[in-house]
């Protein structure tokens, strides 16, 4: 180890809308583990959930006080015995950290880890027992913190810090993808015109050469967010309007991209929208029970698939992707036009309020 950060400053939120400042020790790397400074980190839409106290309760009282973000680009300050990373070097870290990381004590071993970890079992991003960074442990919002580095992917070097900082979120919408394997003539209904339905719009085109007329995107802010997708979709209303009813029963894959209170709405949407057979890929959770037409997902024969979580091949693919300079063009406009360097409690707190009152598209990004 070459350099060492005997105090890092957690930013950590104690209740909706208060983020206060916590200077803490911050011991050496042991093996396996990589001492990270964040460079940049993006606002997602679960962070503004627990931010404005819009989560059901309980599930905010378990988790505060939490250092909140998720997704970002963070420098290699210091290495753990064992780690191929070197000093300096720029890495994606990935939020979900398995049972058999997290927990080796109770998971020692692949075959002994949770059931969706183990052989032949769902996949370790929907794992059962892990950590995931500003879910149940500290995220992002800290000025160094320990990671396990087989949950981190080192920046090709082609690949700047200001896209990369999108490879988390963009790395699910792949996993989405990779669950339906749509065909590139397919049509598309993406909902929402946020940062999630802005990459999901980009990785249909990046992956698949999806034509603008085959994707549908509903949304709000509309005058302030059709330049975003000019070019790649169709934007209408969030209820569909006119512009979306020649498609009604003809939609082959549908992306649930908005989540909390609007679920029940948007999912009553897809499920009208989807053809017999069709598919439909939750990426944003609701905070409660819905209602919505099981005869009608029944009598069509629906799928109906939960992601919001990738793998490291995801990320790798990710970042791989925004190495080509057609999709790094198309990946600016899923930025915010404004950034905020955090240096206090009190900016980090403007940066999440601005996320969460703008009404421009994007996600909005923190600078460290």
């Amino acid at each position: 180890m070459t350099r060492s950060a005997p105090e890092a400053t957690v930013y950590r939120l104690t209740r909706p809308f208060r983020i206060e400042a916590f200077e803490e020790p911050m011991p050496g790397p042991t093996p396996g583990l990589l001492l990270l400074r964040p460079m940049r980190s993006g606002i997602c839409g679960s962070d503004l959930k627990l931010y404005t106290g819009s989560r059901e309760r309980s599930a905010i009282m378990k988790k505060l006080p939490i250092a909140l973000l998720h997704e970002g680009v963070a420098e290699v300050v210091a290495v753990g015995e064992g780690v191929s990373f070197r000093v300096g070097q720029h890495v994606v870290p990935s939020p979900n950290i398995p049972c058999t990381i997290a927990h080796p004590d109770r998971y020692p071993s692949p075959d002994a880890a949770c059931y969706a970890c183990r052989p032949g079992g769902a996949g370790a991003n929907y794992c059962t027992d892990g950590n995931f960074l500003s879910s149940n442990v500290d995220g992002m919002a800290q000025t160094a913190f320990l990671h396990p580095a087989g949950c981190a992917v080192a920046l090709p070097p082609e690949t700047p810090d200001e896209l990369a900082v999108l490879t988390e979120p963009l790395a699910t919408v792949l996993a989405g993808l990779e669950q339906v394997s749509p065909p590139a003539d397919a049509s598309f209904l993406v909902l929402g015109n946020g940062a999630i339905g802005i990459l999901t719009v980009i990785a249909l085109h990046a992956t698949l050469g999806v034509k603008p007329n085959q994707i549908v995107m509903t949304g709000h802010h509309w005058d302030a967010r059709s330049s975003i997708v000019e070019g790649l979709a169709t934007p209408v209303e969030e209820d569909g309007g006119e512009g979306a009813a020649q498609l009604r029963g003809r939609i082959d894959v549908a992306f649930e991209c908005v989540g909390g209170d609007s679920n029940d709405q948007t999912l009553a949407l897809a499920v009208e929208m989807l053809r017999p057979g069709g598919k439909g890929v939750m990426f944003g959770p609701s905070e409660g029970s819905l209602l919505f037409d099981t005869r009608k997902v029944i009598a069509k024969g629906l799928s109906l698939i939960g992601c919001n979580r990738a793998l490291l091949r995801h990320f790798s693919e990710a970042l791989r992707l925004a190495s080509e300079p057609r999709v790094a063009c198309l990946l600016e406009r899923a930025l915010a036009p404004k950034e905020f360097a955090v240096r206090t409690a009190r900016d980090l707190d403007d940066a999440m309020y601005y996320a969460w009152t703008k009404t421009d598209g994007g996600r909005t990004v923190t600078l460290w």
